[in-house]
């Protein structure tokens, strides 16, 4: 949650705002399109469960850095941040407090709070500063903040979280009413007394690298409406971007996102990020979409190398 969107305004000041896609392969054939959403537990548990996913996993202080750019890949600005996270004792209300600190000495401070009975909806948990935004979690702290239904004339934004322990990173995307992409952001963080060694001071975008090989690993994905697939067997390849209508940004600290240019109707699309822990482990999210501009799934892989299955 955080004000890096500034062209939304209020509605900006959310998570920090930012798959297995059409840019990347999913040998596994996608188990969500053989399995019915019919839920084993009601609506209600499906969102209880979907808050405290998050809040188990996020609540603490955040401290890092932010890095917007332009479409291009430009350095727009970046700054020093604290995202603070507070529940009671039951995690059904919660106090967040973003802090902003930049070079020439200027800071920003917001505060909301919210709870379970106004902001945990059947599709998400909302925020006070979004009405339509929502957020999707998963058991292991992969996350998503989105608008699952998407509408003409509307700004778009995505966030989208992977977690290492106590460091995490978010990519931010914002489309403009046009569903061009006007912008991303890369929010590095640390909680508590993480060592921070494992962030670099890097702002800059890298030139083009992409994981080599062969990759499997465990996959999960949260459905539109909650409801949870089970942890299965995932397996993974880098796709050419001459193959993919995704747009690639390389982001510092082996970081990598995939998004279209333009968000176009009747046109499915998906937006994914990449973080490559060290050589042996890499993590990917990714929320997809289908040609209505319906959210279909989010989808997390935790990733080492391996073989395809033939």
């Amino acid at each position: 949650m955080g004000r890096w969107f500034t062209v939304l305004g209020h509605s900006a000041l959310l998570f920090g705002l930012a798959v297995v896609e059409p840019g990347l392969s999913r040998a596994d054939g996608s188990a969500r399109r053989s399995i019915s959403t019919a839920a084993f537990t009601t609506e209600e548990q499906l969102a209880e469960r979907n808050w405290h996913a998050f809040w188990n996993n996020h609540l603490g202080t955040w401290k890092g850095s932010w890095t917007r750019y332009t479409p291009e890949g430009d350095v727009k600005e970046s700054f020093a941040s604290t995202r603070e996270f507070t529940a009671n004792s039951a995690t059904t209300e919660i106090v967040q407090n973003n802090r902003h600190r930049y070079a020439d000495g200027r800071s920003r401070h917001k505060q909301w709070s919210y709870n379970v009975k106004d902001h945990n909806q059947r599709d998400g948990f909302a925020h006070p500063a979004s009405i339509p935004m929502r957020g999707l979690a998963l058991d292991n702290g992969a996350a998503a903040w989105l608008i699952p239904s998407l509408e003409p004339n509307q700004f778009t934004p995505f966030e989208l979280f992977l977690m290492d322990g106590d460091r995490r990173h978010s990519v931010g995307v914002l489309y403009g009413k046009d569903r061009a992409l006007l912008r991303t952001a890369s929010i590095r963080e640390q909680r508590g007394n993480a060592p921070t060694d494992g962030w670099t001071n890097a702002i800059d975008q890298v030139n083009p690298w992409h994981p080599v090989g062969q990759w499997q690993g465990q996959g999960r994905q949260i459905l539109k409406d909650l409801s949870r697939l089970p942890a299965s067997p995932t397996f993974w390849q880098w796709m050419p971007p001459g193959e993919s209508d995704q747009s690639n940004h390389y982001l510092p600290d082996h970081i990598i996102l995939r998004c279209p240019k333009r968000i176009t109707p009747m046109q499915p699309f998906s937006i994914q990020v990449i973080w490559m822990l060290r050589d042996d482990a890499m993590q990917t999210i990714t929320a997809e979409y289908d040609k209505d501009l319906e959210l279909i799934d989010v989808t997390h892989q935790s990733l080492s190398p391996g073989t395809l299955p033939n």
